[in-house]
């Protein structure tokens, strides 16, 4: 951990997790809404309600509109960008004023997409701020251990994420391998038992094919006490 603190350490953690909150919800929400405006007939609001979207509203404009831009919901889109950015602040030493940039530009694309009226352009610049951020994180975080924590906090955050929305899961063997390439790396403590757990869940020959609701349920809980 060499000269960071156990405050820019959480900071770090948190600031990649919450920026890949905003871009793979952003995604998922985006596909689901296109879904609702096929037909709205049956469960349209499917696996959001998994992450605390539980408006009791018929209408998929107002429902997708308060995913993605009502602060107050801590599940919002518009919620973790701006905690996103109150960690980048709090690291600016660490991650330079390049990287805090594509952030507050992230955040300003969010609050122009809910003045638009076509704000499927100005999320599309999110998307593309986020990305500029985590390029940014690799030219100019010269410090390996902050970088890689970042990174972490991304990978976590993809897991927990598509185990929770039972989303990409071919992509979980993947991301779990990121994580490790890199957890050792960063000076920090993780639970070795939740860890494992994990690599043998989505290294199981019958994943994600033999899946249920109850191991993911499972897997879920692993994931959230690597970091605990």
């Amino acid at each position: 951990m060499g000269s960071l603190s156990i405050e820019k350490v959480d900071h770090l953690l948190w600031l990649g997790r919450y920026v890949e909150r905003t871009y793979t919800t952003m995604q998922f929400i985006i596909s689901t809404y296109d879904a609702a405006l096929d037909s709205t007939e049956g469960n349209w609001k499917g696996q959001l309600e998994e992450l605390g979207f539980n408006e009791k509203t018929d209408d998929p404009i107002e429902f997708f509109n308060d995913c993605l831009f009502n602060k107050a919901n801590t599940s919002s889109i518009a919620h973790a960008m701006d905690a996103a950015y109150g960690n980048a602040v709090t690291l600016r030493d660490v991650i330079g004023t390049e990287s805090i940039a594509y952030v507050q530009m992230a955040v300003n694309s969010i609050e122009a997409a809910e003045a638009s009226d076509a704000p499927l352009l100005d999320l599309q610049l999110v998307f593309d701020d986020i990305m500029a951020f985590k390029g940014c994180v690799d030219d100019y975080v010269a410090d390996d251990a902050a970088r890689n924590i970042i990174k972490c906090g991304i990978s976590i955050e993809r897991l927990d994420l598509y185990t929770r929305l039972a989303y990409h899961l071919d992509r979980l063997p993947q991301e779990t391998h990121k994580l490790a390439s890199r957890i050792d790396r960063i000076g920090v403590p993780y639970d070795k038992t939740h860890f494992k757990a994990v690599v043998d869940a989505v290294f199981a020959p019958d994943f994600p094919e033999g899946a249920t609701y109850e191991k993911l349920g499972a897997l879920l809980v692993h994931i959230a006490g690597i970091f605990r």
